[in-house]
Formats: C-alpha cells, structure tokens, sequence
C-alpha cells in the first residue's frame, strides 16, 4: 500500500524503503527536519484542499486574471524559487486607485484571515520553505554582498517566522524601517534558535492564529522572549 510515509520518501528522491528508509533519511545532514516539514505540509495539504478550491473558484468568479500570485522570492544560499499565494489584487491596477481598492472583495476576506498564504504548503512540501525560518525576501530588496544579507540566507526561509509573531502591531508605516526590523528581529532568533524554540515558535503561531482570527499583524505583541 502506498502511504504517506512512500509518499513522502518518492518526493525527497529515495527508493529504499522500510526501516533502511528511515535510517538513510535521518542519517544525512538536516534530513530529519526535511522530513518533518514534508510530512507535516502533505498532511496540512491535504486538509486546507476543499478550502483552498473553493477560495480558487471564488477568485477566478470575482475578478480577471490568475488564481495564483507567483512573486520570485530569494531562499537558502541566494537561490530562487516561486512563492505561490492567492492573488488578493486585481490583475489590472490602472483602472483602480490606489489603497485598499486594490483588493478585490474575495481577497480582502481573505487577506483578512490569512487565508492568501495557504499555498505556500505547496513550497513547504517541495523544500522551498521549512516550518520555522526567516520570512522569505523578494530579490529586488537583497544585497548579496553585505553579510547581514548573507547571514540571513544562509539557512532556508519558513512557513513560520519570529519576527511577524514578534512585532504584533508594532508594524511601522515605513516599509524600509518595518524591512530593518524584520531583519534585526530575525537574525536574532537566528542565533539563539534550537528545535525547542521552533516548536514553541510554531505552536505560539497556530494560537495567535485561532486568537486573532487569523490576522496575526492586527493583535498585540505576544509575550515571546528567546534565551
């Protein structure tokens, strides 16, 4: 029978299988992480489906262009990989002002709720993203050749970040201020950060998720300091 566990094996490129299986994975650098993001995004996939088609037929009715909004987003070592959203804007901003008349109806609901970032399950489980990271930065805001930068994109960006679950309404106006803070935050989870601060990372994220409706950036800043 072909279960989840095959599955998983077959996507991260292994043919052996059983306990050999197992062994192989976890013994390579970083593999039993990979593991885990991969089950863990197959299994959240697999849940969010009926959602994510009903939000992809309530798209396609409500306004012109894509389902998807596909930026080109900068992972692990500078490489490059396609960020995959719901598209929340109208494909054709000239005939809409500026501001929140940008969104269409359906992606201000679910922009709302979060629910615009729900196919990023799909770079979860095709290794672009990992459960807990750094936020993945768009290439036009990258300087290779400062070491912050480099510092920064020296691990894999997550599904999950410290700095949005850390500035709550701390959110400033200036997109270059609200950049330097997001840095400076996650360089600093960066340096302290170990798998039992992930998985509190991860669980504070899921309840600030259900606790502010799935508007994380609209609730106050949650009592998370790191040692």
């Amino acid at each position: 029978t072909c279960t989840l566990y095959h599955v998983a094996l077959r996507l991260m490129g292994y043919s052996c299988s059983g306990r050999v299986a197992l062994l192989c994975i976890i013994s390579r650098s970083m593999s039993l992480r990979r593991i885990i993001d991969l089950l863990v995004g197959l299994f959240c996939l697999l849940l969010a489906a009926p959602s994510m088609i009903i939000i992809a037929v309530l798209i396609k009715r409500d306004s012109a262009g894509p389902i998807f909004y596909i930026p080109k987003m900068v992972g692990q070592h500078g490489s490059l990989f396609p960020l995959f959203r719901f598209r929340t804007m109208y494909a054709d901003l000239s005939h809409h002002r500026d501001g929140p008349q940008h969104f269409t109806p359906v992606g201000r609901f679910i922009r709302n709720y979060s629910l615009d970032h729900l196919p990023m399950l799909i770079n979860l489980v095709f290794g672009h993203l990992t459960l807990v990271g750094p936020r993945p930065m768009e290439l036009a805001i990258v300087d290779f050749r400062t070491p912050v930068w480099r510092t920064y994109l020296s691990v894999k960006p997550g599904l999950v970040n410290y700095a949005v679950l850390k500035l709550g309404k701390m959110w400033t106006p200036s997109r270059a201020t609200h950049r330097e803070r997001n840095q400076t935050l996650e360089l600093e989870y960066m340096q302290k950060q170990t798998w039992w601060s992930d998985v509190t990372l991860f669980v504070q994220s899921i309840s600030a998720l259900i606790a502010s409706k799935g508007n994380v950036k609209a609730r106050k800043e949650p009592d998370m300091t790191l040692e």
